[in-house]
């Protein structure tokens, strides 16, 4: 293939796949956290798992605890929302907290959520997650 023809198929993809991929982007960041809104990815439960408290601290309330990965496949770039709420259960403050680095197939990752007020009670959501390809030594793709 000479390199002409080379980049005009590679300018033809891009103005495909631009419009497809503008479109996705605008669809995650139009969703925000709410009290009914805990989730971008309905049926998270199947895949992961959260064993957490709430500890005060001097700065607020932190949430820790463990996710625990029930998939065959590595996770990663998993996001938690954690949501303070009242007696009523409306939130009264949330937060947005990343699980550092990929969650290995049938194993867990610590996770720490700081600086969340005070409240009567707590929620711990798995917000988003990607599951995670694997090469054949175990190396993710």
């Amino acid at each position: 293939m000479t390199e002409l023809r080379r980049h005009v198929l590679a300018a033809a993809v891009l103005l495909v796949l631009a419009p497809i991929i503008a479109g996705c982007a605008g669809a995650s960041a139009g969703m925000t956290p709410s009290a009914s809104v805990t989730t971008v990815m309905q049926g998270w439960e199947h895949y992961l798992r959260l064993d957490w408290a709430a500890q005060p601290q001097p700065r607020g309330q932190t949430i820790d605890g463990y996710i625990y990965n029930k998939h065959g496949q590595a996770m990663g770039n998993v996001q938690l929302l954690a949501q303070a709420l009242d007696a009523n259960g409306s939130v009264v403050g949330q937060k947005l907290a990343w699980v550092p680095g990929a969650i290995p197939p049938l194993e867990r990752s610590y996770f720490w959520i700081p600086a969340l007020p005070a409240a009567q009670q707590y929620r711990v959501s798995v917000w988003s997650f990607d599951i995670l390809d694997t090469s054949s030594d175990g190396t993710f793709l």
